[in-house]
């Protein structure tokens, strides 16, 4: 989140409600990965089904943010790339709040599209065809499985997730000097936590219902705990080097 995605020929580029989108060819290499389960069990329309549901997911979180940024005067844009997307821009806002639901807003936008797909499944016709009628049923599914796990798990307080970011601006509220560091500190805790669950119940099978399991998944937010301290260990830098009563700097 905090490097130039740069540009190359093989992007794919378009404008949709005047908003810029750039989709880099990594994108559907991740998606192709998320997806490979989907390959196993059904060929290759599986596979398609699984990164047409990738994209258009992520795709619909990032038009939230920015829809919702542009409504406050930050206008982004939207960059996919690898394992998910970033509206960049959407956030450059001065009010607390108005960031909190930009960045609310990508999850939001999932919630509601995973509570529609759950009314609407009965009402979704299906052709006679068996096997035309079954991939239908495997892309309601997949839609439903990461517009509602994704979109919750986006709401962790897990940096740089948006619950994380969330977690910043509220933290910083309360405590404006050492908020974005107790936010880390939380980021950190949290992403241990699931860490440790998700190896202890792989290896006993006993763990709490819903969360996640594997050593894959353990690893998972092992990476995300890794990215907290390093952001951690920036901050303390830089409230270090711009501190006014650090006396031995002067």
């Amino acid at each position: 989140m905090f490097f130039a995605i740069q540009e190359t020929p093989y992007d794919l580029k378009w404008r949709m409600f005047r908003i810029h989108v750039r989709v880099h060819p990594f994108f559907w290499l991740g998606a192709g990965i998320i997806s490979w389960n989907l390959l196993r069990a059904f060929g290759i329309p599986g596979l398609l089904i699984g990164i047409t549901c990738v994209f258009v997911s992520i795709l619909l979180h990032e038009l939230g943010h920015v829809v919702v940024g542009n409504c406050f005067g930050s206008h982004g844009h939207i960059v996919l790339w690898a394992f998910g997307g970033f509206a960049i821009g959407s956030v450059d806002l001065r009010s607390r709040w108005k960031r909190i639901a930009v960045t609310f807003a990508g999850p939001g936008v999932q919630l509601i599209l995973y509570a529609l797909l759950r009314v609407g499944d009965p009402y979704i016709p299906r052709p006679e065809n068996v096997e035309a009628s079954g991939l239908i049923n495997v892309a309601i599914d997949v839609m439903l499985w990461i517009n509602l796990y994704w979109s919750l798990l986006n709401l962790l307080p897990i940096f740089p997730l948006d619950g994380g970011l969330i977690a910043r601006d509220l933290f910083t509220w309360f405590t404006p000097r050492n908020g974005v560091r107790f936010s880390l500190h939380l980021s950190i805790g949290v992403c241990l936590l699931f860490a440790l669950h998700a190896f202890v119940a792989d290896r006993t099978g006993q763990g709490i219902p819903y969360l996640p399991v594997g050593v894959s998944i353990a690893i998972f937010f092992l990476v995300f705990a890794a990215m907290g301290y390093q952001a951690l260990q920036a901050e303390h830098e830089r409230t270090r080097s711009f501190d006014p009563w650090d006396h031995e700097r002067w």
